[in-house]
C-alpha cells in the first residue's frame, strides 16, 4: 500500500469535513445537527411528538437516531448465539431471579421479550392440590398428559366442574371425578379403614 495514497485520502477527508462545517450540510445534502437542536433533544427527549413539532425539518427516524447518538436512549442489545442458547436452556424452569442473575446486563422485560421473540416458553406450573385424594390424582394425571381443565370438562361432559368447583374441597362431585378417572384410563376406588 502506498503511503502517498493514504495521505491523499486523509487530506481529502479533512477538506470534506471543513467544507461541511462551512456550509452546514453533509456531502449528501443533509443538514448538520446544531448545538441548539442537540439541546432541544436533551430537554424534550422522551416526548417524540414534541420533538417532531419543534424540529419540523427533521424526520422521526433522524430524531431517534440523534437521541441514540447523544446517549439519551439505551443502546439496543443483540442476543448473540451463545446468549440465545443459554436463554433457551434456562427459561422454561428457572426463576426470574435466576434469569436476572444469568443475564446481569439485561432487565427482566428484555429477557421476557427475547424469549417471546425466539419462541421459548415457560414450563406450565402443576395444578393446585385440593386435599381430596381422588380429585388430586385426576389433576396430577391431567398435568402429566397435558390436558387442561377446560378440555377435561368438555370431554367428560361435567359442565365447568373442574374449571370452577374443582379447587373447592367442601363438596367434591364424585360422579364427575369418576367420569374423569375413567376418561383418563383409571378408576375410582375407596377403602374402609381396618377395624381395631
Amino acid at each position: 500500500m502506498n503511503l502517498a495514497y493514504l495521505a491523499r485520502g486523509a487530506a481529502s477527508a479533512e477538506r470534506a469535513r471543513a467544507r461541511m462545517l462551512r456550509s452546514g450540510y453533509t456531502v449528501w445534502g443533509q443538514k448538520l445537527w446544531s448545538e441548539e437542536e442537540d439541546l432541544i433533544c436533551r430537554l424534550f427527549h422522551p416526548d417524540y411528538f414534541a420533538l417532531r413539532q419543534i424540529l419540523c425539518n427533521r424526520t422521526e427516524r433522524a430524531i431517534q437516531a440523534r437521541c441514540r447518538k447523544l446517549g439519551l436512549v439505551r443502546p439496543r442489545q443483540s442476543w448473540e448465539w451463545l446468549a440465545r442458547q443459554k436463554l433457551r436452556k434456562l427459561y422454561p424452569e428457572a426463576t426470574y431471579d435466576e434469569l436476572c442473575a444469568a443475564f446481569p446486563d439485561r432487565d427482566l422485560q428484555n429477557i421476557q421479550a427475547a424469549a417471546r421473540y425466539y419462541g421459548f416458553k415457560r414450563k406450565k406450573k402443576p395444578y393446585k392440590l385440593t386435599g381430596v385424594p381422588a380429585l388430586d390424582a385426576v389433576r396430577v394425571r391431567c398435568y402429566d398428559v397435558k390436558i387442561n381443565m377446560r378440555e377435561l370438562d368438555e370431554d367428560c361432559r361435567t359442565k365447568k366442574y373442574f374449571q370452577k368447583r374443582g379447587c373447592r374441597t367442601q363438596y367434591p362431585n364424585f360422579r364427575a371425578i369418576n367420569r374423569a378417572a375413567s376418561y383418563l384410563g383409571g378408576y375410582l376406588d375407596f377403602h374402609f379403614p381396618p377395624e381395631t
